[in-house]
């Protein structure tokens, strides 16, 4: 018998172990010749004695009894069909009989195979088959809950005939054979199959996803996890809604093994660095990469304030990530190794991450609402690891006293041409230098300070600086199909206000997916289209004034005084100075208020995205399909920054370039332009992808299967971006004045007698493309269901790296086996394990250059002086030498799941072999570069992926599920070529991580309180000593964690989930940032507001004190005596730390609450509390590393941030 090829995979009891096989095999023939049996003496009996058993339990009886195999076609034979059997020595034949004609089932042997099938009706059954028809109704229900499910498809087995149940569990499908069987199917829950009834009660049970149901997108197809040899992990939309964040970073931190997630950097790293420079996966959007690929770059083009430091002014809100809307996204796939992300070629070597969003299903409909609200307080200023104000006032006497402050009023005497320029002081400093002048307001000046000392500006600070920060997110979608078409449609509003005062952000988007059928479904056309706006402000006043210098308050500086009027300083000069100047000289007001600025000087961004996705794809036959798709990208960011007239940093550029030189004869006269500087920068991308791909999916017999894309893409990327300044800029009229920049003819006097010029502005333009043309193919096979095979392969030539094919164009491939254990027949009594396999890959894939080119770049720059014309320059010298980094990756990995998949392990260990890493090299200065770029470093890196999932507890009401994810990696550069160009931080260096970080060997304070340090040999040298070399540095250690993950628990009771999620950095170090170089008077003064850290009270102050500190005077104070100490192995600390990141409770409501709501298929009401701060941390002192407690307001740890949500299903 020739068994055709069909849609429905064929299925086998247990199949034989090859070598096991081949032994029985020898057996028999043995056995023939040695008894030389007849014919009759061949036939094959079977005892089977069952009651309920069911059929495939029948067949595996008769495999191991006779050696027949049986085979069966699913969708068509319901193997799970119940028989009472009796059978003792019964021939096959007729046990086959007996059994099958009663379930209507016919057979065929072939060559030792029994082919099981449905009976093929005669005419009279036919006949009697199309009047004996009933209607086939019932109601579904969760075994656990006992409650209707909705949604479950039910289908007549072997037909087209099928129904959805409704949100009372119900189902109803006329004119059905009453000798069929039905199927039904739930995402999450165990499938059924069983014979028709006109009134049926169904009960489905939840079941831990098995491997094999899990779906992988590449990008390019979508395969099974359950065959793939690569290591990838997938997160799906339910998992991503489990965490009710706006952030989309904070839903997947710790889920993942092998990813790191640094949230306040904005930094994600797929299983470490491949490469010197950059660190970052490739993103791609439904199946392009995105027009933008900028994860970490915290720029001022979008401020979506971070909800884990709600402390800093502005933020990229993760750059990329944050474009999208959490709701829209069907799923998260991290491409980890060779074998899955290879196919990628470019970029690829960092990982990839493929987001693809949701589409309509056919045959439901739904309407989903979604209202997330986050409030969160700024952190508390009592937290600040600061100077008590007595002590902060100790220290300004101590610069007083040792002269490193100016007495304003002193140097206006002896100098009164000069001594007006003096900088400002404090009012602690001002009461120092009048008892200084007069001692007999030594009285007043105590009783003064001790006022000082005891006032508090933090009241202040939280009225009129910072605020309640507070998110919103409002969420619409429509999705459903009918017919040939389906659909999703949704929208989105987040709006964002950070704690920082007059700062702001808001963010739209819209995306539309539409699949069509046609031709008999044989033509699926589908589109795609996404629109993002968003616009922010961004404002630095409050920042400023909580941050060391000039515009920064003292502990005890008001800013306004008990009448509530403001409280304006000078900040160039003194305030009687300042106020002097704009009274005398009719200069702009000089003086500045924090208060005031926080309606000037504002940057204000906007983005437009817009995605426009479509595909064509022709089913040319059962096992070919064709596909041709395209992506067309487009942003537009534009930023604005407006400094008016008002703006205290205009008023200053203004009052500086105002000349004195002749008031009485010219008056006053403004070489700086009056009126507001307007700044503006535009960056336009635009990328586009064009691709034709043959899908194969080909079944040869019931045991081979062959999987294989082959195709072809070219993309661009173009990026073109402008600036431009205005000065004198009126908003009201939008004009400016036009003013001459460079050249002899632009100098003017400024209020100190100097010549000076504006300087050029930045009127820049740039522009860049490159464009990519790429061969791929990807092929998998897999033979009894247990034995894979992946091949892959790719050929990307880029324009880059320069006009030679030969340099340009590179191969990329990757190779895999995996072997499903589990389905072998030795492990078919152990019923514990419900699966076993084990996978292995290697591959290669690449990074190309990114600032470099191979062949001569120019660069538009500024106006000539003499030409008023633009001018160009060299941006990138020729290299021909130039090109690709190429990683070479092994892996093998472990996947296991034990009872009943109740728990799953999934284990990877991989090695990565980098070549050809991007360094500058030193050239020949005289060529007019100092370096340039080539391909001669090497890195080697290795780790392990681990994750684990429990279900530990479930019964009717209760689970209990638990994930835990843990990453280890480890590299190692091996060939830098070059010394290390910085003594101390990070310094690439051959035999050690990229992230190790390098410090000083501390020998403590010198009797003059200057810091020293030990060289190679031990010997000390001094802070005069500038005699350093690479060799007297020592490695502090890590300072990326090799060890990280997660550990998650999910509680579920009836309707209500408690979910907590903690996570783990271990084994790397951090410094300390105890004190700054900016508290000490390095150039022999001092001005501006003097930081606060409060390590510096234990500062050296007399000889002797070196004994018991450790932190340098301000006496004989230099530069290398303050960065040695900074900078030393004193400051290292372990970085190991376990936070609780999150704690969310959310409650379905049942659905006998909804029964007078018939239009109301669900609500989901939820709260999130996140940032819950250390568990544990490693080192002694209980610092934060990721939140150091420093004088500075944006290192505290944020504060608890309260999210609320609401889900609506219509």
């Amino acid at each position: 018998m020739k068994i055709k090829d069909q849609k429905e995979p064929w299925h086998s009891a247990l199949a034989t172990n090859p070598l096991v096989r081949i032994m029985k095999l020898t057996m028999i023939i043995m056995t023939v010749f040695l008894m030389q049996l007849s014919a009759a003496g061949l036939a094959q009996n079977v005892t089977f004695k069952k009651n309920n058993s069911s059929l495939k339990e029948f067949f595996t009886e008769i495999r191991k009894q006779t050696g027949y195999h049986v085979v069966w076609q699913e969708g068509k034979v319901n193997d799970a069909i119940k028989i009472n059997a009796a059978f003792q020595a019964t021939p096959l034949e007729q046990a086959l009989e007996q059994t099958l004609s009663a379930k209507n089932l016919a057979y065929e042997i072939v060559n030792k195979t029994v082919v099981v099938k449905p009976k093929e009706k005669g005419l009279l059954d036919r006949i009697k088959s199309y009047f004996a028809r009933i209607t086939v109704s019932g109601k579904v229900l969760d075994t656990e809950t006992n409650l209707p499910m909705p949604g479950v498809t039910v289908k007549i087995t072997g037909t087209n005939k099928s129904a959805v149940t409704d949100v009372n569990g119900l189902f109803k499908i006329d004119d059905v054979e009453e000798n069929a069987s039905l199927s039904l199917s739930s995402v999450g829950y165990a499938s059924r199959s069983m014979a028709v009834q006109e009134n049926m009660l169904i009960r489905l049970s939840p079941v831990t996803q098995e491997l094999d149901g899990v779906v992988i997108s590449t990008g390019y197809q979508e395969i099974k996890k359950g065959t793939t040899t690569g290591a990838a992990n997938v997160i799906t939309s339910k998992e991503i809604e489990e965490t009710p964040s706006i952030n989309l970073m904070e839903r997947l931190e710790g889920k993942i093994p092998g990813v790191q997630f640094d949230i306040r950097k904005n930094t994600i790293q797929v299983r470490g660095t491949s490469s010197y420079t950059g660190k970052s996966p490739l993103v791609v959007i439904d199946g392009f990469p995105a027009v933008n690929q900028d994860l970490t770059t915290v720029t001022n083009s979008v401020i979506e304030s971070r909800p884990n430091n709600r402390n800093q002014p502005e933020t990229s809100g993760n750059a990329i990530l944050s474009t999208f809307n959490p709701a829209d996204i069907e799923s998260i796939t991290f491409l980890k190794d060779a074998a899955a992300s290879a196919i990628w070629g470019a970029k690829a070597a960092n990982g990839v991450i493929v987001i693809t969003t949701k589409r309509g299903k056919k045959g439901t409909s739904s309407v989903n609402f979604s209202a997330t609200t986050g409030l969160s307080a700024a952190a508390k200023l009592s937290d600040l690891n600061s100077m008590t104000n007595a002590q902060y006032i100790e220290l300004e006497q101590e610069l007083v006293d040792k002269n490193f402050i100016q007495d304003p009023v002193a140097n206006l005497i002896a100098s009164p041409t000069n001594g007006w320029r003096t900088g400002p002081v404090t009012e602690a400093q001002e009461w120092m230098f009048r008892a200084k002048r007069n001692p007999a307001l030594i009285p007043q000046r105590d009783a003064a300070l001790k006022e000082l000392a005891s006032r508090s500006n933090h009241d202040q600070i939280r009225d009129y600086l910072l605020q309640t920060a507070m998110q919103q997110q409002y969420n619409l979608s429509f999705a459903g199909g009918k017919g040939n078409s389906s659909y999703y449609i949704s929208g989105n509003y987040t709006k964002d206000r950070p704690v920082f005062k007059s700062n702001e952000a808001e963010k739209y988007s819209v995306l539309s997916n539409l699949t069509n059928n046609f031709l008999n479904n044989r033509l699926i056309v589908t589109t795609g289209l996404n629109y993002n706006y968003s616009k922010s402000k961004v404002n630095t006043a409050a920042i400023s004034a909580l941050s060391e210098g000039s515009l920064g308050l003292a502990p005890y500086e008001l800013m306004v005084d008990a009448n509530g009027n403001r409280i304006r300083k000078g900040v160039v000069f003194t305030t009687r100075t300042s106020d002097s100047l704009t009274r005398v000289r009719n200069l702009l007001p000089w003086t500045y208020n924090a208060i005031d600025e926080l309606a000037y000087g504002n940057t204000v961004n906007t983005g437009n995205v817009i995605r426009i996705n479509s595909s064509v794809k022709g089913i040319i036959t059962n096992w070919l399909n064709f596909t041709v798709s395209g992506q067309l990208q487009k942003s537009i960011e534009e930023q604005v920054n407006l400094k008016n007239e008002n703006s205290y940093y205009t008023r200053n550029l203004i009052n500086t370039g105002t000349s004195q030189q002749n008031v009485a004869l010219l008056g006053t006269v403004y070489g700086f332009p009056k009126g507001g500087i307007y700044q503006a920068g535009r960056v336009n991308r635009n990328d586009y992808g064009l691709r034709a791909q043959f899908d194969v999916k080909k079944d040869f017999g019931a045991d081979h299967h062959f999987d294989m894309i082959v195709g072809s893409e070219i993309r661009e990327e173009k990026a073109s971006g402008s600036e431009q300044m205005l000065y004198g800029y009126n908003e009201e009229l939008s004009t400016s004045i036009n003013v001459n920049t460079v050249g002899n003819a632009a100098r003017y006097y400024n209020i100190y007698g100097n010549q000076v010029s504006i300087g050029q502005p930045n009127n820049l333009i740039s522009r860049n493309i490159r464009r990519y043309l790429s061969y791929y193919g990807n092929g998998s096979y897999s033979y009894l269901g247990k034995y894979h095979a992946t091949a892959s392969a790719r050929f990307d030539d880029v324009n880059v790296l320069g006009v030679s094919r030969k340099a340009r164009a590179t191969p990329l491939w990757s190779a895999g086996l995996r072997w499903d254990v589990s389905k072998e027949d030795f492990m078919s009594d152990i019923r514990w394990v419900s699966g076993l396999s084990l996978r292995s890959s290697i591959g290669v894939s690449g990074n190309i250059p990114e600032q470099s080119s191979n062949f001569t770049t120019i660069r538009l720059g500024l106006v000539d002086g003499y030409t008023q014309l633009p001018y160009a320059n060299i941006g990138f010298p020729v290299n021909q030498d130039l090109g690709w980094e190429i990683t070479k990756m092994t892996n093998i990995g472990l996947d296991v799941a034990l009872f009943n998949n109740r728990v799953s392990f999934n284990f990877d260990y991989y090695k990565k072999n980098v070549s050809d890493l991007l360094i500058a090299l030193p050239i020949n200065s005289t060529y007019g570069w100092q370096s340039l770029t080539y391909n001669a470093g090497t890195l080697k890196a290795h780790g392990v992926d681990l994750g684990i999932t429990a279900e530990l507890l479930r019964t009717k009401d209760f689970k209990w599920n638990a994930i835990f994810n843990y990453g280890y990696n480890t590299n190692e550069v091996t060939e830098s070529r070059i010394q290390p160009q910085t003594i101390t931080g990070l310094a690439l260096t051959n035999g050690y991580a990229v992230d190790n970080i390098w410090v000083y060997r501390w020998a403590g304070l010198d009797n003059l309180g200057r810091g020293q340090i030990f060289d190679a040999n031990g010997i000390i040298k001094s802070s005069t000593d500038n005699t350093i070399r690479t060799e007297d540095r020592v490695a502090a250690g890590r300072t990326v964690a090799p060890h990280f993950g997660g550990f998650t628990n999910t509680f579920s009771y009836k309707g209500w989930t408690l979910m907590a999620r903690a996570t783990y950095n271990l084994g790397h170090k951090f410094l300390i940032q105890n004190i700054s170089q900016g508290l000490y008077p390095t150039n022999g003064g001092y001005s501006g507001i003097i930081g606060n850290n409060a390590a510096i009270v234990n500062r050296w102050r007399n000889p002797g004190d070196e004994a018991f500190t450790d932190v340098p005077g301000l006496s004989n104070v230099n530069v290398n005596s303050i960065t040695r100490y900074i900078n030393s192995d004193l400051n290292i600390r372990d970085a190991g730390q376990i936070r609780l990141q999150q704690v969310s409770l959310t409650y379905a409501l049942p659905n006998s609450m909804l029964k007078g709501l018939p239009f109301i298929k669900g609500v989901n009401l939820g709260a999130t509390v996140s940032n819950l701060g250390l568990i544990w941390v490693a080192n002694k002192e209980g610092i934060d590393p990721e939140y150091q407690m420093t004088s500075m307001f944006n290192n505290l740890p944020p504060t608890r941030n309260y999210v609320f949500n609401l889900n609506l299903t219509l």
